[in-house]
């Protein structure tokens, strides 16, 4: 089979399995997913970089959530407002605030998210919308045709040396990068350790015990590929994301699936 057919047993096997109820809905919504992230995080850049950085480095997924939906994070991070975040001081954060958002792990995503607003304000010094900030390199929002793809990452690669140049915190890695722009709404996947291990399974990529050791350009062919696949079946990569991580076995995407679906083990 070639990667497209493998692609589609993969698809078929979980649809077997698939819940109507929760799948329909969710596939619906990240076939729409820009305009749905944009309305939902209120078109606030640093909201989105702030809830990845949270829920970053293995933080329990569920606690993250929690702090996020009660507006903990939210309170303590003054709105997300980018002026008033860049000027904070991220000892006084975890001096008076740690025991609310602990969950996230580690005291140093305080700084980071922090970090993030500073640069993003010293873009144009301004309140950069996702909206703005992402039209200013061009990136397309959906492939139809080879020229999309290309587009896609000749803006990708000018958008990550411009944060490696800047020394911006956690979306300076590629891997984080294209997590960012898959939550926004852009048409890829996150090549992390999860999805280069279906890669693997599904024989795209050489089998190994590592998968954190997968290199770019290894990385980078499995998300072309997802992309060329998903034009070709005309769906978004969002909604392939979604089915990479039910075939992977990720905990929260199981609810998509009926009792008695096996998930990737290895």
């Amino acid at each position: 089979m070639d990667s497209n057919q493998k692609l589609d047993a993969l698809r078929t096997k979980i649809d077997l399995y698939a819940v109507p109820p929760l799948f329909s809905p969710e596939i619906r919504s990240r076939s729409n997913r820009y305009a749905e992230t944009v309305a939902r995080e209120k078109n606030n850049l640093l909201r989105v970089m702030a809830s990845l950085i949270a829920y970053s480095n293995n933080a329990p997924s569920d606690a993250v959530a929690a702090i996020l939906d009660n507006g903990v994070f939210e309170r303590v991070f003054f709105h997300f407002d980018l002026q008033a975040v860049a000027r904070m001081n991220p000892d006084w954060i975890i001096e008076n605030n740690w025991s609310a958002i602990r969950d996230i792990r580690f005291k140093k995503k305080v700084g980071a998210i922090i970090g993030c607003a500073k640069l993003l304000a010293s873009y144009r010094g301004a309140n950069i919308t996702i909206e703005t900030f992402f039209d200013s390199y061009n990136l397309p929002k959906d492939l139809t045709v080879e020229d999309d793809l290309d587009k896609f990452w000749r803006q990708y690669d000018t958008l990550l040396a411009g944060f490696i140049a800047r020394d911006m915190p956690y979306f300076k890695n590629d891997t984080a990068l294209l997590h960012l722009l898959l939550y926004v709404g852009f048409p890829c996947i996150a090549p992390d350790v999860m999805a280069m291990k279906v890669a693997a399974a599904v024989g795209l990529i050489d089998l190994r015990r590592d998968y954190t050791l997968c290199s770019l350009n290894e990385r980078k062919f499995v998300v072309r590929t997802v992309q060329e696949y998903c034009c070709s079946r005309d769906i978004q990569p969002a909604v392939m994301d979604l089915y990479l991580l039910i075939f992977g076995g990720q905990n929260h995407a199981q609810r998509y699936v009926r009792d008695g679906y096996v998930p990737l083990t290895v």
